[in-house]
């Protein structure tokens, strides 16, 4: 009765969060375009930033503490300086293949790149970029899904089940949310969401901590936005598309979790059953 009764109430909290996420999501864009228009700027995404982590995280925390009946401290997110070591393992598993993908595609002349605004302007700007990268996207999205979605599954399936599930889902909400926002996505871009909740459910699962997909998430936001965002105006990139491909997705993800498992050599028991 116990057993049978846990993993309807566990898939129901899981639900409940992807919608709410959802939510939350659409719901920040759709505020922000109404009290700052459509067009981006500056104080749109500091609004959309602190907005997105002031409401994902105080929700998480109640879910977890509430729903589930169980301590913060299982969704992998530790508090104190224990994190800046995976923090920083997984900003390096996706820079490091990104040098070498960018050089590949700069040397073969697949892209080319031009600064369009000063370097000092460019180099001012960072700073700001990764903190408000960290608020919008990498802290909410991998609490959420890396930590409490997968946490949740993990409590039902093998490793490998709750990753590739926590994945699904991820993709699925990334996918609904451009449909919702944007009216369309390339399947490329679908793909992406999809291969990125893979490789950072993985992570998760090496490391133990959440925090590696956030520096992972981090360094790849922050560059992805600074090169490719023309509403901003930083860089001008002829063949962007293989520029995208190769030295933004390919490399980085293929090399990943053989980098990240240089750091952390315990061996992972992908099938085993749930405690």
């Amino acid at each position: 009765m116990g057993g049978s009764a846990v993993i309807p109430r566990q898939g129901m909290h899981v639900g409940g969060v992807w919608l709410l996420l959802l939510g939350i999501f659409y719901g920040k864009s759709q505020l922000a375009t109404a009290l700052f228009g459509p067009a981006y700027a500056v104080d749109r995404h500091i609004f959309m930033a602190v907005l997105t982590t002031a409401l994902v995280v105080p929700a998480i925390v109640l879910a977890r503490r509430h729903l589930d009946n169980q301590p913060f401290a299982g969704l992998g997110l530790a508090l104190d300086l224990s994190a800046l070591r995976p923090l920083l393992i997984g900003a390096m598993a996706w820079l490091l293949p990104f040098v070498l993908g960018l050089a590949t595609c700069l040397v073969f002349g697949l892209a080319e790149i031009r600064a369009v605004a000063p370097w000092g302007e460019i180099l001012a700007f960072v700073p700001l970029l990764v903190l408000l990268v960290f608020l919008l996207e990498a802290l909410p999205e991998e609490l959420a899904f890396r930590g409490y979605i997968q946490a949740n599954l993990a409590r039902l399936v093998p490793p490998w089940a709750a990753v590739a599930i926590q994945a699904l889902l991820f993709g699925t909400w990334g996918v609904a949310l451009w449909l919702l926002t944007a009216g369309g996505i390339e399947p490329l871009h679908a793909s992406l969401f999809y291969v990125m909740g893979a490789v950072l459910g993985m992570l998760r699962i090496i490391t133990g901590s959440v925090w590696t997909g956030i520096g992972f998430h981090v360094a790849f936001q922050t560059v992805a936005q600074l090169l490719l965002s023309t509403d901003r105006g930083h860089f001008a990139i002829d063949n962007p598309g293989w520029l995208q491909f190769i030295a933004l997705g390919a490399v980085p993800f293929s090399l990943a979790i053989p980098i990240v498992e240089r750091f952390y050599r315990d061996r992972v028991e992908w099938r085993a059953r749930p405690v």
